[in-house]
């Protein structure tokens, strides 16, 4: 070998990258430093993006409070059977406009309570009233209300289960799409980097008479190109991180450290126990069994739409009337007895109630069916992917050490002469299309995980 050229092989073979492209970042937990340092970035794990975004969403708050309204109408219904105690108070005053004398009235145009009837004479009246009322048989509408609305409580627990795991599920997408474009950022840094050297080698061989200047021309194109994904990568991280921002909740310029090393939790794969526990655990699934179930009720309690309700009842009335220069009437009563209502014949409204009623428990089944042949294709479909994303970082990573084992020999022998500079930007090409590569598995992985949990109605 050339001994003027040993000095710029030695210095190649020195700055060759020989981390992988996830080491970029290391979390803050995994360095060993003072935790009193505050130069120590704070990362932002996926579960503290999940939190925020679960503490934040809107659609969550609104179906926290629907839960409340659904137990709310529980008491209601209860009401329903509970006695109804009803107090009415009033008072009444006449007073004449004016008061005319007749005298041929005689005595009784002087009596008083003649006056009160006549409207020439002061009256107060006071009325009260206590009524108690208590339902004794409603042919059970009452009971099954209170069940329905039991029922209804459970449908909204489980909606609010639905919404958090579409939070869970976006918020998580948002972050891996984040650090994605943060990966590739550090890809694309290592090849700028890895073609400004180039262009240098380019340019001290073309001074030294070994070289030509369309090596230096080839050079400097990949450097442009290097310059132009690097701020590709930058704009799309940038978005990524506003998009996150936005499914947190938060203010889309919120400043954002993400941990490179975040990796969504894996499990062991066992396709019949995960279609059991998707079939069990699926809020949509839940929500549709609970409809049907309460589409049931519902046509028990209309077909007793013409059965009797029986109600007993107790009224006190106190009626007090004084005319002024008169004396005061006072009058009070005790009622009470028992009521009943029987619809014997509606016009077979009950009938066409009832029958709709079943035709929507039977639409509720076939809706039950399909939910579950959906989640079904779901699960396999997103065990699919993960087994394909896995097999994918096994590759790239195989990729990227054999593209590095050509750059080297494409380096070397550039720099020997044997080569061309076109065989290095190459070399350096599908070095970096490698770890672009790698990145895309990685992601992948991740969001298959994410689907896959998603599928199952299980939390990360």
């Amino acid at each position: 070998m050339n001994k003027k050229l040993l000095p710029i092989v030695l210095s190649v073979l020195s700055l060759l990258p020989v981390t992988s492209v996830y080491a970029a970042e290391v979390p803050a937990s995994q360095t060993n430093v003072n935790a009193s340092d505050k130069s120590i970035k704070a990362y932002l794990t996926l579960f503290d993006a999940i939190d925020v975004a679960v503490k934040n969403n809107y659609n969550l708050k609104i179906s926290s409070e629907r839960i409340n309204v659904a137990r709310y109408q529980i008491t209601e219904n209860a009401a329903q059977g509970l006695p109804q105690l009803t107090i009415t108070s009033g008072y009444n005053r006449q007073d004449p406009i004016s008061a005319s004398q007749n005298n041929s009235a005689g005595a009784i145009g002087n009596n008083a309570q003649f006056a009160a009837l006549l409207g020439t004479a002061r009256v107060n009246t006071f009325q009260n009233q206590v009524a108690l009322s208590q339902v004794l048989f409603a042919g059970f509408r009452i009971v099954d209300g209170i069940k329905l609305a039991n029922m209804n409580v459970n449908l909204a627990e489980e909606s609010f289960r639905q919404a958090r795991h579409d939070v869970v599920s976006n918020v998580s997408t948002a972050y891996y799409n984040a650090l994605k474009a943060y990966q590739l950022i550090n890809v694309n840094k290592v090849a700028l980097k890895e073609a400004e050297f180039h262009i240098d080698q380019a340019k001290k061989l073309e001074a030294a008479g070994v070289g030509i200047k369309l090596d230096v021309v080839r050079a400097t194109n990949q450097l442009v190109n290097s310059q132009l994904q690097l701020s590709q990568s930058l704009n799309s991280y940038e978005r990524a991180k506003k998009s996150l921002n936005l499914n947190m909740g938060r203010a889309i310029d919120y400043p954002i450290e993400l941990n490179a090393e975040a990796r969504v939790p894996s499990f062991e794969i066992n396709e019949e126990k995960m279609l059991q526990d998707s079939l069990k655990n699926r809020s949509e699934l839940k929500q549709l069994v609970l409809r049907r179930e309460m589409d049931e009720v519902t046509t028990t309690i209309q077909s007793r739409g013409n059965w009797p309700t029986i109600s007993a009842s107790v009224n006190y009335n106190l009626t007090d009337t004084s005319v002024v220069n008169s004396n005061a009437n006072n009058q009070q009563n005790l009622r009470y007895g028992v009521n009943m209502n029987w619809p014997i014949f509606d016009g077979l409204l009950t009938y066409a109630k009832v029958q709709r009623a079943q035709n929507t428990v039977i639409q509720d089944q076939i809706s039950i069916d399909q939910q579950q042949q959906s989640i079904i294709l779901e699960v396999k479909q997103a065990l699919l992917d993960v087994q394909e994303a896995k097999e994918r970082v096994i590759l790239a990573n195989s990729s990227i050490n054999l593209a590095e084992e050509s750059l080297k020999i494409a380096r070397v022998r550039y720099d020997n002469g044997i080569g061309i500079s076109l065989d290095v930007i190459e070399a350096q090409g599908s070095l970096n299309q490698a770890k672009i590569n790698l990145v895309n598995a990685e992601f992948d992985l991740n969001i298959g995980r994410v689907k896959l949990y998603r599928a199952m109605g299980a939390d990360i």
